[in-house]
């Protein structure tokens, strides 16, 4: 009979973020390294499976589930049926990039040619901080405080447009060098919804894509339709070209061009 140690299992790499794409183990007994898994992969706005297969490595037999998550917190995987029986209620733990002491925070190692989604709002963020602190010095004593105030919102918001312009080229260059499509929009969908948490204080990562048109003081009816476009051509199941992701990227430039004005 075939069974799972739950006991054993662990992710690489050991710290999964938002957006990454990791690899589950879990230590299998009596079942053979080439056992059927007969359970479709599975697809949703929280999760992908990307692959799932028994495999023989040094210590024993190993279910390996490759997946990237798109949700912080706990999420459970689907079931899985394996040599005949049905294995439910494998958790895996997801962390988010903008939660928690960001001096604490181990970015996992890439999986993909792409960067870590959120490392651009990331690397803005520590190499702003010293510079703001001297602004605030020196603001404080020139300036009163109201005027210092939207002085540093307008540069704030100038830099976080700047940075997410900066990724949406980076995109474009691994979309002409042959990244996989899919792989661009996941990391395109992260980016942007990290971007949005920034520059409006909400939790944008969490939110749906309706949820997101609903942001005050933003485009909603553009921002509800680039996420729902975006999740259709991702989670459809079929090719994507090269014309819907350029399309995608052409939007983005855009809505970033309007707010930059």
């Amino acid at each position: 009979m075939a069974q799972i140690d739950l006991s054993g299992a662990y992710m690489v790499p050991s710290k999964v973020y938002v957006g990454d794409r990791a690899t589950l183990m879990l230590p299998m007994s009596g079942v053979a390294a080439d056992a059927a898994i007969n359970s479709k992969l599975f697809s949703s706005p929280d999760i992908i499976i990307h692959h799932a297969a028994i495999e023989r490595r040094p210590g024993g037999n190993f279910l390996t589930v490759e997946f990237s998550a798109y949700m912080p917190g706990i999420l459970e995987l689907p079931p899985l049926e394996i040599a005949g029986e049905t294995f439910s209620g494998i958790k895996i733990e997801i962390s988010s990039i903008l939660a928690g002491d960001e001096s604490a925070m181990v970015l996992s190692g890439p999986a993909l040619p792409l960067a870590i989604p959120g490392t651009s709002l990331l690397i803005y963020g520590s190499m702003s901080a010293a510079i703001v602190l001297s602004l605030l010095v020196i603001g404080g004593l020139f300036w009163g405080h109201k005027r210092l105030r939207g002085w540093l919102a307008a540069w704030r918001r100038r830099r976080l447009i700047s940075s997410m312009m900066g990724t949406e080229k980076r995109l474009r260059r691994a979309l002409a060098k042959g990244v996989v499509r899919r792989e661009i929009l996941d990391a395109l969908s992260t980016e942007f919804r990290g971007f949005l948490a920034c520059f409006t204080g909400e939790n944008c990562r969490a939110m749906t894509a309706a949820e997101i048109a609903g942001l005050e003081n933003m485009d909603g009816e553009f921002l509800g339709g680039f996420f729902s476009h975006c999740d259709e051509i991702r989670f459809s199941g079929s090719g994507i070209n090269g014309e819907q992701t350029l399309e995608m990227l052409g939007d983005l430039r855009r809505f970033l061009s309007g707010l930059a004005a």
